[in-house]
């Protein structure tokens, strides 16, 4: 059986046969051919879209799962967390800095690294009300889409910006 490629340039052929003036064409052979091979272009996408089908289960499939795995490291994480803050908060409330047996122990140690900062809550809210110099001042841009496409719509033309076209997608029923 041919490929999908094989069949499409076989077809272009055929049609060129038709555009070319000076070749002259059984009306009766051309249809029989055209219908042979429309009917196994027809048959080789309808294998293809079948092989799409199974893909798209399987990727549905697989993401499905991979959703149900991450709950469960969610979960397992959790449990852990709890599992050292409680073993923490035991030892702490016990006065034992360190805990457990030669194969496996767990100590309370101070963290390294710069002290925390806390911060009030009117600071938290609004941190202009720190000193200038305390205060990093951070301003991002962006094109503001809506406006830009009332101008286009309107006729107004603006630099470097224009209306693309719009793409095409392979509908499967």
């Amino acid at each position: 059986m041919s490929s999908l490629f094989e069949i499409t340039g076989d077809l272009l052929r055929l049609m060129d046969m038709l555009d070319d003036p000076e070749q002259e064409v059984d009306e009766e052979a051309f249809l029989d051919t055209w219908e042979g091979m429309e009917g196994e272009f027809n048959d080789k996408v309808e294998s293809w879209l079948k092989v799409i089908r199974n893909k798209e289960a399987d990727i549905k499939a697989r993401k499905e799962l991979m959703e149900e795995l991450t709950k469960k490291n969610k979960r397992d994480e959790n449990t852990i967390t709890r599992m050292k803050d409680t073993i923490a908060w035991l030892m702490k409330v016990g006065g034992k800095k360190t805990a457990g047996t030669e194969i496996l122990s767990a100590s309370i140690r101070t963290k390294g690294g710069n002290l925390p900062i806390l911060y009030a809550d009117a600071i938290k809210e609004d941190p202009l009300q720190l000193p200038k110099e305390y205060v990093l001042g951070v301003t991002t841009y962006k094109p503001n889409t809506e406006k830009i496409r009332e101008a286009l719509d309107a006729g107004v033309q603006i630099p470097g910006v224009a209306y693309g076209e719009r793409g095409t997608y392979l509908a499967i029923k």
